[in-house]
């Protein structure tokens, strides 16, 4: 547990709280929530945060911002608000990630933090209905082991998602004994109450506050028994083929015909099978994409027998309607003799004479208390713990590749908001059941898919632009007539992971791939009124808006060209990932990778990669496909290799 905030820190977030959200919000209950994930953060994250409570604390900031020599709790509410946008329209970048900081954790939580009575005083004004009445109680999906003692194994797979799962079904399938060891917590369907805040800090890295070091890119992650599959959006779409060649052309290793029968496989166990029914969310989409003469079409997803959709797959599926690996794969597993262990952090590889014998990990409880140490010795590992996190367990069991860590891609993603006269209700139907392609390929295959996303009012909140109390307030107000469209960019540019511990992610968004995620910011303006919008804004600090009466020929033009000058500096433009990519890229030159193209780990026999960090390049579409089929080849060849 990290060190807690002194009362002094509490009392500026109670006043903090009481400046960024509207009258009528639960701010002690906030305020404790936004103080509970600051003391959840890193201790290095941490600090940074308290130095930024210790600058409000004193006169002089406030000095300096608003010509007020007070602490901001001794400011009225007009001086605060000027200071906090002092804050956010700094010239100093570090002036920049502490507002934002303060404002997501204070916002999210006023929009998803609920009562003892599982409520929020919110919802009624914004027409959120909270979660559904109608959940079942199902039986769980998979039973977990609880080991107290060191393990004998045939294989250890470290991770449950999208590459874990697979990998550890297909050995155990083939007879072997196979440990699966998850860092996060189980993930049982009985107890998902489809309570936003619960969710995020429940199933995702580190309780969804995961982002680059300067916060320029908040970073969404599964972190639990099924990982990313578990809270994903249910897209399952293949690698273009001509991004297939690309990756060959960059890695000499083939990713076209010799994973077309494990990209096959893969869909017909998750039963992938194109959307049928659209919200209205993806029907503003849809329609708006038709009526400018762009493309569109509805997207293959992972889920079945799913109805009306409910529309909170985000939290984990409550009806076993999703396909994720707790219901396929580590099904499979399971039912084949495989031990799956949750909260069980692997440390480091364990080594001998060049050769994997196992793996070190820490046993944690459900309160973080880390309770024993535990050994899995075996002659295969297979790592699957994601880009931000395999790349770690690598250098702590003395891989050493100048690879290692780098060539990070994120498909980095911004959206714009818009408002419409009927309700759209985002947290509704089923998600992201339709996709665009029309600035996917800008220049040559670079540029950004279009895309729809399910938001629920924390998260709204989160990245909604907020310009004073009232005017976040009223933006929140039309949050259930909101449609929200995404940029997905498919990234040249790159970043990294340290491999240090501290799992920094250091990203800089690059300026050709800022190009093509404005370019297509400004087209998605295009698609919004095509589809009926009222007005349109985006998510920079200072938003760009159009409404309709202005929307002529004119002035969508002009309304791109400020988007393009306004930019995507970091922490000026709301800019999210939620697929992280290529820290351990596979590479047939051991001098230009990690892995070979059966995913072994250059130099570390008996060591493999099955998770996105495995990718030479960013695959421009949603990774889980890819990832699974990878991993099915994968653990193809290390059966052959038995």
């Amino acid at each position: 547990m990290t060190d807690r905030l002194t009362a002094r820190e509490r009392e500026l977030l109670v006043r903090l709280q009481q400046t960024f959200a509207p009258d009528d919000a639960d701010v002690p209950r906030a305020a404790e929530g936004v103080a509970l994930a600051i003391e959840r953060l890193a201790p290095h994250r941490m600090a940074k945060l308290r130095t930024m409570l210790r600058m409000l604390a004193g006169p002089w900031l406030s000095l300096l911002l608003v010509g007020r020599f007070a602490p901001f709790d001794r400011l009225d509410r007009t001086m605060r608000e000027r200071l906090l946008l002092a804050l956010a329209d700094s010239p100093i970048p570090t002036m920049r990630t502490g507002f934002q900081a303060l404002k997501r954790l204070a916002l999210l939580l006023s929009y998803a933090a609920v009562d003892d009575h599982g409520t929020n005083s919110l919802w009624t004004k914004i027409g959120y209905p909270g979660p559904r009445t109608d959940k079942p109680t199902p039986a769980p999906e998979i039973t977990l082991t609880d080991a107290s003692s060191d393990i004998e194994a045939d294989a250890v797979v470290v991770g449950s998602g999208a590459g874990g799962a697979v990998a550890a079904a297909l050995l155990a399938q083939s007879g072997r004994r196979v440990v699966v060891l998850e860092a996060g917590p189980p993930a049982d369907p009985a107890t998902f109450d489809q309570l936003e805040a619960n969710s995020l800090r429940r199933f995702y890295l580190e309780s969804a506050a995961c982002a680059s070091d300067d916060l320029g890119i908040s970073v969404l992650a599964g972190s639990c028994v099924g990982g990313g599959t578990l809270v994903n959006w249910c897209t399952a779409l293949r690698l273009h083929e001509r991004v297939a060649d690309e990756w060959r052309e960059a890695s000499g290793i083939d990713f076209g015909a010799s994973l077309a029968e494990h990209f096959a496989a893969v869909e017909r166990r998750i039963e992938v099978q194109p959307a049928t029914r659209h919200n209205e969310n993806n029907a503003v989409l849809l329609r708006g994409c038709r009526t400018a003469g762009l493309h569109a079409e509805p997207t293959p997803c992972n889920r079945t027998g799913c109805g009306d959709g409910c529309g909170y797959c985000g939290f984990g599926c409550a009806y076993g309607s999703k396909r994720s690996t707790p219901a396929t794969y580590l099904s499979d597993a399971a039912a084949a003799g495989a031990l799956i262990m949750a909260r069980a952090r692997v440390s480091r590889v364990l080594t001998s004479s060049g050769a994997v014998c196992g793996v070190e990990a820490d046993v944690f409880d459900e309160d973080g208390n880390n309770t024993h140490s535990l050994r899995v010795h075996a002659p295969i590992v297979v790592l699957a713990a994601g880009s931000l996190r395999t790349p770690g367990i690598l250098a702590r069991s003395g891989v050493a590749s100048p690879h290692l860590g780098r060539h990070l891609r994120l498909h980095p993603t911004t959206a714009l908001f818009g408002e419409f006269d009927r309700p759209v209700e985002t947290w509704i139907g089923p998600m992201q059941s339709a996709h665009s392609d029309a600035f996917a390929e800008l220049d040559g295959l670079y540029g950004a898919k279009l895309e729809a996303v399910p938001a629920h009012p924390g998260l709204i909140a989160f990245a909604a632009p907020w310009r004073g109390r009232d005017q976040h307030a009223a933006l929140m107000r039309k949050a259930r007539y909101g449609a929200i469209l995404i940029a997905l960019t498919r990234d040249r540019g790159c970043g990294s992971v340290s491999l240090d511990g501290r799992n920094d992610i250091r990203y800089r968004l690059a300026p050709y791939d800022a190009g093509h995620m404005l370019r297509a910011l400004a087209g998605l303006a295009d698609v919004m009124f095509a589809a009926g919008a009222a007005r349109v804004t985006t998510l920079h600090t200072r938003p760009v808006e159009l409404d309709r009466a202005r929307a002529d020929a004119a002035g969508r033009r002009a309304f791109g060209e400020e988007v393009a000058t306004r930019g995507a500096s970091a922490n000026r433009l709301g800019v999210f990932s939620a697929h992280q990519m290529g820290t351990c890229r596979m590479n047939a030159d051991p001098r230009r990778g990690v892995v070979d193209e059966s995913g072994a780990v250059y130099g570390l026999r008996g060591a493999y990669v099955a998770d996105a960090s495995v990718f030479p390049l960013a695959s421009g579409v949603n990774p889980m496909l890819t990832i699974m089929a990878l991993a099915r080849r994968t653990a193809s060849r290390i059966q052959a290799s038995f």
